[in-house]
């Protein structure tokens, strides 16, 4: 929740794109896509006053990544001048000085890196989602997003204690800050890094990949079951999505109607055949 007489960072970019308008070869109708994940990242209705830079610093390395993002630099760009925008005009946070905190400062990207570790390459590996779990993600990502303003709140009040030494509640207002920022952090890993795959493509019928509702039946008591296979981030056994990474799901892949499998399970291996894929 913001305070009176502040500016949001949503309203505050929509001012510098009128600023910017001026520029020649500026579309002032159409907000660059850095701005916007800029703007997501941060949180639209934040107040603009309360950005610390150590957000700017996290932002920036999340698009610099290992040092090896293709024109990272050029997508950071834009954010400088939005930020240079905003300590001029006097909106920005500001020092116990009183004066306006420099956060283009804090926009710094990793110099490139000629060698990757295996962990960067790792990383980097396109995550497959389908739409249903894409849209699952957002939302959840939006519904935390939205919790920063109150838990900030809920700290604030719970610091106004002075006897920090047994302060419960500011102990878990700050541990479920630490969970929801950690959450955020992870969902825009995934996000960052997937491709929603397309569901209708007729190819995708003929083999099991992900997003593919397969029927199979356990040849050993005949029983039926009917999954869909999707990525780790999506597995619901309530819901019958298995991941791509079970036991079912590994020999499940590229596999075509009327093979049978074998997967290793908790009660041993287990013998499937595949009656039908959509």
């Amino acid at each position: 929740m913001r305070s009176e007489g502040t500016t949001t960072i949503l309203e505050t970019v929509g001012e510098y794109i009128k600023y910017a308008g001026q520029r020649k070869g500026y579309n002032p109708n159409e907000t660059p896509k850095e701005l916007q994940r800029f703007v997501s990242w941060c949180g639209a209705s934040r107040s603009i006053k309360d950005i610390p830079p150590s957000v700017i610093g996290e932002y920036a390395d999340r698009v610099a990544g290992t040092g090896t993002t293709p024109q990272a630099s050029e997508r950071l760009q834009e954010v400088r001048k939005f930020l240079s925008f905003v300590r001029n005009k006097g909106l920005g946070p500001e020092d116990k000085n009183g004066k306006q905190v420099n956060l283009a400062h804090h926009v710094r990207v990793r110099r490139t890196r000629v060698r990757q570790t295996r962990a960067a390459v790792q990383e980097e590996k396109l995550i497959e989602l389908t739409a249903e779990g894409h849209e699952q993600l957002m939302n959840e990502l939006e519904n935390l997003k939205s919790q920063r303003s109150h838990l900030a709140l809920e700290i604030q009040r719970a610091a106004a204690d002075k006897d920090v030494r047994e302060n419960a509640p500011l102990e878990a207002a700050r541990e479920e800050a630490g969970r929801v920022e950690s959450r955020i952090r992870e969902i825009e890993s995934t996000l960052g890094n997937a491709v929603v795959i397309d569901q209708n493509d007729p190819t995708r019928s003929q083999i099991v990949k992900l997003g593919t509702v397969v029927e199979v039946q356990d040849i050993s008591s005949e029983r039926e079951f009917k999954y869909t296979v999707v990525s780790a981030s999506e597995a619901n056994p309530l819901e019958f999505k298995i991941s791509d990474a079970s036991p079912l799901g590994k020999v499940l892949l590229g596999r075509a109607a009327g093979h049978e499998v074998v997967a290793d399970t908790p009660r041993g291996n287990v013998t499937y055949k595949i009656i039908s894929i959509s």
